[in-house]
């Protein structure tokens, strides 16, 4: 029934045992649950381009936060069975796409991402945990990135180039409140994240989920610029809050914005810009990444 349940709702699901996975990797947190279930659901291949006034971060959060999303399907679709589990969505200890990986319904791409054949790389990831034991439902998945080198190609930061590097990838920097070099500056395209490697993606070709209406893209897909300056940080989640973007922060946000501005070449935001160098609430590894940018900024013949 747990099983059958969960297909109602998400797009794919896999089932293993607990062991299989704690003979790859120890997690004292799946101690007592016997088995886990993989479930997967897609989300728009939509891309929104940059405004004059109002910016974008990677697509998965045009939607509402995948993170709510998804526990409340989970929760919805088991509460009457009377069953122990636990609804885990990423921040968590267990290796989510290792168990996808184990399923066989997707396999790691050169790009690091997971990729479905349905869904490519344009889904979101969770586990159900039971405390009781069900039949495993594993695949066979021969798919591969085969001698494909699009996306290592395509990457602006030569994070793919020796495998996955973390620390080059604009996705992983942009993230960091720390003070950015001038050329992680000049390469940041998105208020946080990066798609670049997943638009390129042949298996991606063609993609695009539309059943999950809290996926599509909403207003706030788009952030006003002026908020980022003007809002507080309680009235910006007030506005913002549904989305995924939002868990770093509005500084680092309007940081990242900053660097967009820059890109553009947009001065209109000068004087905001220097308002905040002045304002003690904003933290140093800002000011410094917002001086810096500035300056260049002020280069710009109006």
């Amino acid at each position: 029934m747990v099983l059958e349940r969960l297909k109602e709702a998400f797009d794919f699901v896999g089932v293993i045992d607990t062991n299989r996975y704690l003979d790859i990797k120890f997690d004292y947190n799946l101690i007592g649950y016997e088995s886990i279930f993989v479930v997967g659901l897609g989300y728009p291949n939509t891309y929104l381009k940059h405004e004059k006034d109002k910016l974008t971060a990677s697509m998965y959060t045009y939607g509402y936060d995948y993170h709510d999303v998804l526990k409340t399907l989970m929760h919805e679709s088991l509460k009457d069975l009377g069953i122990e589990y636990k609804a885990l969505v990423d921040n968590h200890t267990v290796d989510e796409r290792k168990c996808l990986e184990l399923t066989g319904l997707a396999f790691k791409g050169k790009n690091n991402l997971m990729i479905n054949k349905n869904l490519g790389s344009f889904f979101f990831i969770g586990l159900v945990v039971t405390k009781n034991k069900y039949p495993e439902l594993i695949v066979k998945n021969n798919d591969s990135c085969g001698d494909c080198t699009i996306c290592i190609k395509a990457c602006p930061v030569k994070a793919l180039d020796d495998g996955f590097d973390w620390k080059k990838c604009i996705s992983g920097y942009n993230q960091e409140k720390r003070s950015l070099t001038d050329y992680e500056i000049e390469k940041n395209t998105l208020l946080m994240g990066c798609d670049i490697c997943q638009r390129v993606c042949p298996y991606n070709k063609g993609v695009n989920s539309t059943n999950i209406e809290a996926f599509h893209a909403k207003p706030t897909a788009y952030v006003i610029i002026n908020d980022l300056f003007d809002l507080t940080q309680k009235d910006f989640n007030k506005k913002y809050g549904k989305h995924a973007y939002v868990w770093r922060g509005k500084t680092l946000l309007l940081r990242n914005a900053l660097t967009i501005l820059l890109r553009q070449k947009n001065t209109a935001y000068n004087d905001k810009i220097k308002e905040t160098l002045n304002d003690k609430k904003y933290p140093e590894w800002y000011k410094v990444d917002a001086n810096n940018i500035l300056e260049k900024l002020e280069k710009f013949k109006v």
